[in-house]
């Protein structure tokens, strides 16, 4: 299946968009994550780096395709390809995600700076500039799983910045520290089952192209 150049040359002009907004965003959550000892927060800063990656995984794919490295395989195959590799990597990480999410309970304690409730809103607007950026291209080209599983990735960082604002809040003004490890626990639950879909849906895809 040919798809429409002009298409991918949009999409992977906004995921590169993308890829800058989140690299900035990533960088601001990971040092006040550490700093305030959120789970949540961190946990949203290593998984925009998941998503920063898939983001230029996706970018290169369509070089790949715009540089035509591989004549003998279809188009179709190597976006294919490219979204199972991203679905992958987003189910490590966010297995990765839980255990650390469940461990967190054994030590709740969090010191919530007002610095890191703004990085959090700042990475939550960030995330959605890029979600829609990422969901124009998926709502004009359904069949490219590069973009979709990029599109996926960053739909999960929504996920978690608005899990990772409710968990500071909690702490902050009800002192409930314990909150940050829940919503570290629910919010990988959620993902798990999207990365899973993304996953089996990929993989038809790649043995049907």
């Amino acid at each position: 299946m040919a798809h429409d150049h002009h298409h991918i040359r949009s999409n992977e002009t906004r995921t590169i968009i993308a890829v800058a907004l989140s690299l900035a965003a990533m960088l601001l959550e990971l040092y006040f994550g550490y700093t305030i000892n959120s789970m949540a927060l961190v946990m949203d800063g290593w998984h925009m780096l998941t998503h920063v990656m898939v983001l230029l995984l996706a970018y290169f794919t369509y070089k790949i395709i715009d540089w035509n490295l591989f004549p003998n395989t279809s188009e179709h195959r190597i976006l294919s390809a490219s979204g199972f590799f991203s679905a992958m990597l987003l189910l490590g990480v966010t297995v990765w995600m839980l255990i650390e999410s469940l461990m967190k309970f054994s030590n709740p304690e969090i010191d919530v700076t007002n610095g890191a409730l703004i990085t959090s809103i700042v990475g939550l607007v960030v995330n959605g500039i890029a979600a829609y950026l990422l969901h124009e291209g998926h709502v004009h080209d359904h069949a490219d799983m590069n973009l979709s599983a990029a599109y996926l990735h960053v739909l999960a960082d929504v996920i978690l910045s608005v899990f990772a604002i409710f968990a500071l809040l909690s702490a902050k003004y009800f002192n409930i520290t314990w909150m940050d490890a829940v919503c570290g626990v629910l919010a990988s639950l959620i993902i798990l089952k999207w990365s899973a879909t993304l996953l089996r849906k990929s993989w038809l895809d790649l043995n049907q192209a």
